[in-house]
């Protein structure tokens, strides 16, 4: 709880873009360590221990703590769900009951409510859904008419959800809070 508490003060400090490249950091760290599995088509999708009873497991729970602690074991993410996990990981405003809502209508969540998490605070709505819209392919929620031809390429280059994600949020890294896809090796 120690760590978290460290991480949580760095995360308060931190500007906008310093906030963008831990929270991209944090979902490549996850991806490594198979906390997170890359997956087209899902929000974000809890996957709970199953040493752990349920009855256990409460709506009011932190979703940090659940996490931090491995009830909950891992999660299946597209970009977005991966941002907002890794958002959630940085701070403690995120309890099940939301991460609940989230995994069904995080697209509609990005524009129209403050987030739990802020996360939509942090990257802009545009970002959030330049994002998405590569993972997806163009054939998710969010469709990008004017960049239609480079989406498709970035897709069919790359049919890994995982390797997409990865790329991603490299690329958010590297240019320093920013998803730039004319950075991205097509």
């Amino acid at each position: 709880m120690k760590e978290i508490k460290n991480l949580n003060a760095e995360f308060k400090k931190a500007t906008k873009a310093q906030k963008r490249v831990m929270i991209a950091q944090d979902v490549l760290a996850q991806l490594k360590a198979k906390r997170y599995v890359a997956e087209s088509g899902c929000w974000v999708q809890a996957n709970y221990n199953s040493a752990v009873p349920l009855a256990d497991i409460k709506y009011t729970d932190s979703v940090q703590e659940l996490f931090v602690e491995k009830k909950i074991e891992s999660c299946n993410v597209c970009a977005l769900g991966g941002l907002f996990m890794s958002c959630t990981n940085f701070n403690n405003n995120t309890l099940l009951e939301d991460l609940d809502f989230a995994s069904s209508e995080l697209g509609d969540l990005i524009e129209e409510v403050k987030l739990s998490n802020k996360l939509n605070k942090i990257f802009s709505v545009k970002q959030l859904k330049l994002i998405e819209v590569y993972f997806e392919g163009n054939d998710g929620y969010f469709y990008e008419n004017r960049e239609y031809d480079t989406v498709k390429a970035f897709y069919i280059k790359y049919p890994s959800d995982k390797k997409r994600l990865q790329l991603i949020m490299e690329n958010i890294v590297k240019n320093d809070g920013i998803f730039v896809p004319k950075k991205l090796k097509i």
